[in-house]
């Protein structure tokens, strides 16, 4: 009478990464019975797709505010001053280009 003894180890392995609210309820999920998995495991699916979705729309109006912060402040800089006068050379000018006006500190 020899008993067919059976040892069976079930263990899972997480290789790096960030272990999120994902990978959890996938974990979770695979552990329940087989009707409750099913519908579990579709359900998570479709709950990170529209995670996904909502995740690049918040990144995007953030990129949005950003770009408009830095058309502003480009808009609020000094803009530069550019000045050409002819030289001796036809078709040939002297061209300055300065972030103050030349004339106003040429004048104290």
């Amino acid at each position: 009478m020899t008993a067919d003894k059976r040892i069976e180890i079930n263990f899972e392995t997480h290789w790096g990464g960030e272990d999120n609210w994902y990978t959890k309820s996938k974990r979770w999920a695979n552990k329940q019975n087989s009707i409750v998995r099913h519908f579990a495991l579709g359900f998570i699916e479709w709950l990170w797709l529209k995670w996904i979705e909502n995740k690049v729309r918040m990144e995007m109006t953030s990129v949005d505010k950003q770009t408009e912060d830095i058309v502003e402040m480009w808009t609020n800089e000094d803009k530069p001053i550019i000045k050409s006068t002819p030289s001796k050379v036809e078709g040939l000018d002297i061209i300055s280009i300065s972030t103050t006006d030349e004339s106003d500190s040429s004048s104290t």
